[in-house]
């Protein structure tokens, strides 16, 4: 085997950088010496570098023992691992329930201030030098382990007698108070008897306990949750048939006894105390004192043997009250000392708990990695997917250790018809957009990213369809927050939208810096029109909008003049020429039919003449459009929607068809670097003269209606309707004629956008038309005549040819193509539609919320009126504009970029670059763990 040995830091020139495409990859062999193989693999692990294939699998399968033997050699350190794991998932458990927190810098600094000591017992960590050094690290755990269970069992046990000592104490205390009265006890008997006399009189061999001062009933005294106590009453009764009575009350108290009730039960015969015991004992109440029955023979129950019996004198009682006092307060201070043993076992645990997790999670997937190696004798073998860019740094690392090696060759048992994986290296930014794609699946190896295009056009659509200066604005702010206090964020406990939305914080800026431009274009703001630039409409001479013109005088040099009187409305103000040229001098008047003639000189007013150009209305652009954005004289205009619904939605399929064009051209690229012409000549070319035939000349005539001065927009072409023609139609086209129109006053129809326009779109038609056999027919037969070339050498790769496939995946994209650039450019128009609704939501909601109660907040109650609909404005704009909107205009976007972009070019059926990167892996498990 030849040998490569490049160790200079040259870059590869075959190197591919960026994003771009992926890093170029090579399949490598690698002879690693046994000695050396741990720490020659950690070593990788910290590059992050080294992608393994496992050679074991092929071999799992044969007969030859010799194989068999030496295949998985580091099955035991796995099982090592996980049985380390077991015990650190058990600390996790008493660390958690001890509310003390492993990564709080406090421990990290004492296990900082401990490590140049080198006390063993105290740091907890093991040098990943030194033999057996797992093992040490099980054992350790394990020992750790028992004495920590053995200390929380002890205190399991403290707690338990601690609250049976408590319940107990209640018991006697409310014994003392309530049963050891003779009254008490004598109704109780009375009741008895009356209700089943039978039952204390003789019956087959039982004694006659007499009733007369209740000497003769039992008792029992005790606690049971407060929730099962109703059950536990209703349950007496059946089985004692309502000869038993049970008395009971909450216990009122905040410590281990609270949510219990505490239920003294009297009844009258042995055999009701056995039924009462067992009912007891299946509830879960304890019995603490009694006075317990025998049978006539004299037996007792043998679950009555830890029932203590009832006190009789206050003596007796004072006397159980103090020991029961002394037995609490020893559990008590048994307690305490317990449980300080266990906080200060779990924080000594706590101070090496993260690198002792760590440590496991990167030896497990060392050890992973070392099965998949052929180990034969004191060499192991290992075949690895390198990044070019990064043999030399591989290579270093293997000259660190003698007898180790990299080859170039594969091994036999390599699959070399594997394409390589695909890596990018990307950082918290750029991660962002490539995980976009990833999504959709991964590219192939060396295939166009589309990626690097998502960066820009992305939030680019987002903005067109959510263009807002106040909303983008809001995002853009809290995105900027974000990524200024991400390393505390980091640290945090966020919950899954959360952490997912902070994991997109660097695509929300851009989002809503996109947002906020194109909201400037829009001239939006909360649903309002700002005048940061200066409006080019003319309004009449001293106009002032809202005022009534109606009823004033003629001229008396402040007011505009009389130009219709009170039985007119401004809707018949209207501007006449009063010249005989177009370009003519124009004036106010009112074509009201009522007008009374109170104007001087042909109906109009002295010194007001007021415009001199085309036909005006009441107000008229004049020397061009505005500066930048869209002019905010259209806020109160009646035909705003009609202009701004125009504006978008060609807008929108300009935008589409500009992206579906990126597609074609990405596609092209892709066809270049994997040298397949023949797909650039029957795939992306007639591709491209369909798309630019039909929809491209679309655009083409959009923006040329918008560059043309039209002296009358009644004449320019119709866009939709010439389109319709375009493909249902060819050649008609609806012309205007001016004579038929003078003398028929039939005036409908269009003027020619240019000369020869009919002809053109013909032709255009027909080359789009031609080009569908174009992509169709050529690459099936070409594939045919290799597969007959391929037949007459003999050569097996003929089989994997099937023409019956390949005819119907043909057939099958030249139809998914042309019907989506059809479909595809409609499906642009949702960037029109959602910003139309956008803008129309914002400006309702600032009308009705804001503006309506800004007319109703007069008086007494004006300033509750106001605050409740600015309330309102606010939780709307952020409930709906804000979160529903965004979330909507984010997935749009999405499957644009999905759907319609990455459909041209993009294959994604790569298969992604998974090194053995231990920061990486404990990236992950630290924050799923913080997840």
């Amino acid at each position: 085997m030849s040998e490569r040995s490049t160790l200079g830091d040259e870059e590869p020139l075959g190197a591919i950088s960026g994003l771009w495409r992926s890093e170029d990859m090579e399949l490598r062999t690698m002879s690693i010496e046994r000695s050396s193989l741990e720490r020659v693999v950690r070593r990788f692990g910290e590059l992050g570098c080294v992608q393994f294939r496992d050679m074991n699998v092929t071999h799992e399968a044969s007969d030859d023992l010799d194989k068999q033997t030496n295949l998985r050699c580091f099955i035991t350190q796995i099982r090592t691992s996980e049985s380390i794991e077991r015990s650190l998932r058990y600390f996790d458990e008493q660390l958690t329930l001890n509310e003390i927190d492993a990564n709080e810098p406090q421990l990290q600094q004492l296990h900082n201030n401990d490590a140049p000591l080198g006390v063993e017992e105290f740091r907890g960590t093991v040098h990943t030098d030194l033999p057996n050094a797992l093992e040490t690290l099980a054992r350790k755990l394990n020992t750790d382990e028992a004495s920590l269970k053995d200390q929380c069992e002890k205190l399991e046990k403290y707690r338990s007698e601690y609250s049976t000592a408590t319940e107990r104490t209640f018991s006697v205390k409310w014994a003392e108070k309530h049963c050891n009265n003779q009254k008490t006890l004598d109704i109780a008997a009375e009741e008895l008897h009356e209700e089943e006399q039978s039952l204390l009189d003789v019956q087959e061999g039982t004694k006659l306990y007499t009733v007369g001062g209740g000497g003769s009933l039992g008792q029992l005294i005790g606690t049971i949750a407060a929730e099962k106590m109703d059950v536990f009453n209703r349950l007496i009764y059946r089985v004692t048939k309502g000869n038993a009575v049970v008395t009971y009350s909450d216990i009122e108290d905040d410590g281990v006894a609270q949510n219990k009730c505490i239920f003294r039960i009297l009844y009258s015969s042995f055999e009701m105390q056995s039924r009462i015991l067992k009912l007891t004992a299946a509830n879960g109440a304890d019995v603490y004192l009694g006075r317990i029955l025998q049978s006539s023979s004299g037996r007792t129950d043998a679950k009555a043997e830890h029932i203590q019996h009832l006190p009789e004198t206050e003596a007796q009682f004072k006397l159980i009250k103090e020991t029961l006092h002394k037995e609490t307060e020893d559990r008590a201070k048994m307690i305490t000392s317990t449980k300080g043993m266990v906080h200060d076992k779990l924080k000594a645990i706590a101070r090496v708990h993260t690198s002792r997790r760590h440590y496991v999670l990167k030896e497990k997937a060392m050890y992973h990695v070392l099965n998949m190696m052929q180990v034969e004798g004191q060499f192991a073998t290992a075949v690895a997917w390198l990044p070019v860019r990064q043999i030399a740094k591989i290579e270093r690392v293997l000259h660190e250790h003698p007898l180790c090696r990299l080859y170039t060759e594969d091994l036999k048992n390599t699959d070399k018809s594997e394409s390589p994986p695909t890596y990018f290296q990307t950082n918290e930014f750029t991660g962002t957009f490539q995980g976009i794609v990833d999504s959709y699946g991964i590219p192939r190896y060396h295939e166009v990213n589309p990626a690097i295009f998502s960066v820009v056009t992305f939030p680019w659509f987002f903005g067109i369809m959510y263009g807002d200066i106040g909303h983008g604005f809001i995002i853009t702010i809290s995105a900027a927050l974000m990524i200024y206090f991400q390393d505390k964020m980091k640290k945090m406990q966020l919950n899954e939208i959360v952490d997912m939305v902070f994991g997109a914080r660097w695509l929300l800026l851009l989002m809503g810096i996109f947002a906020v431009y194109m909201g400037f274009l829009y001239n939006d703001c909360f649903g309002m029109m700002l005048s940061y630039s200066e409006s080019k409409f003319q309004f009449p001479h001293d106009w002032e909008y809202g005022k009534d013109y109606q009823n004033t005088t003629c001229y008396d040099g402040t007011n505009l003049p009389l130009v219709c009187n009170s039985n007119c409305s401004m809707s018949d103000l209207t501007w006449v020429n009063v010249s005989t040229s177009l370009n003519g001098t124009y004036t106010l008047r009112c074509t009201c039919p009522n007008q009374v003639a109170l104007m001087e000189s042909e109906n109009s007013c002295p010194n007001f003449i007021d415009y001199t150009g085309d036909s005006p209305n009441l107000m008229q652009p004049s020397n061009g459009p505005t500066p930048f954005g869209f002019d905010a004289a259209w806020h109160e205009s009646d035909n705003k929607l009609t202009y701004f619904n125009s504006y978008k939605m060609k807008n929108a399929v300009i935008c589409g068809v500009l992206q579906m064009t990126l597609g074609l051209i990405l596609s092209l690229f892709n066809h270049l670097y994997f040298k397949d012409h023949k797909h650039i000549f029957f795939g992306f070319i007639p591709e491209c003269i369909f798309l630019f035939c039909t929809f491209g000349y679309m655009c083409v005539m959009l923006i040329s209606k918008w560059l043309t001065p039209w002296t009358n927009t009644n004449l320019a072409p119709n866009s939709l309707e010439t389109m319709t023609k375009f493909f249902l139609s060819p050649g008609a086209y609806s012309l205007f004629d001016a004579e038929k129109c003078a003398t028929n006053n039939d005036c409908s129809g269009y003027a020619y956008l240019y000369s020869g326009q009919k002809e053109v779109q013909v032709a255009l038609l027909i080359m789009a038309v031609m080009a569908i056999p174009l992509m169709l027919l050529p690459i099936p037969i070409m594939k045919g005549k290799e597969k007959k070339r391929l037949e007459a050498i003999g050569s097996p790769e003929a089989d994997l040819i099937d023409m019956q496939e390949v005819w119907i995946k043909q057939v099958i994209h030249v139809i998914e193509f042309v019907l989506g650039c059809v479909s595809n450019t409609a499906s642009y128009l949702r960037l029109w539609a959602l910003s139309l609704a956008h803008a129309e939501l914002s400006e309702v909601f600032w009308k009705f919320a804001i503006m309506k109660m800004l007319d109703g907040s007069k008086g007494f109650g004006g300033g509750f009126v106001m605050w409740f609909g600015f309330g309102a404005w606010l939780s709307v704009t952020f409930g709906v504009l804000i979160l529903m909107e965004a979330l909507s205009a984010f997935l749009h976007s999405l499957r644009l970029h999905w759907v319609e972009f990455q459909n041209k070019f993009y294959v994604g059926d790569g298969h992604k670059f998974l090194p053995l990167d231990f920061n990486e892996l404990v990236e992950e498990a630290d924050k799923a763990r913080v997840g």
